[in-house]
């Protein structure tokens, strides 16, 4: 799947920052920006922004399912 960058806007009483993630979808990219958020911090926007070859990401791109579910059930991802 094609990484594409998503601008993120998080708010926490009243005030907002933007992050910005890479993800395969703008749903993953809401769990991508999760991992930076503080316990406070609610998500107000997810959009696509284009890749104009300089972008940088803020976080990692988010798990897979399989790789969420791997170290609970090794190998039983792979197998479905």
């Amino acid at each position: 799947m094609t990484m594409k960058f998503y601008k993120v806007v998080l708010r926490k009483q009243g005030q907002d920052r933007t992050v910005r993630v890479a993800s395969p979808t703008d749903v993953q990219a809401g769990d991508a920006a999760a991992t930076l958020m503080t316990s406070d911090e609610a998500i107000v926007s997810i959009s696509e922004v284009p890749d104009d070859g300089l972008q940088q990401a803020d976080a990692p791109p988010p798990k897979t399912q399989a790789e969420e579910l791997a170290p609970v059930t090794p190998g039983a991802a792979s197998r479905s």
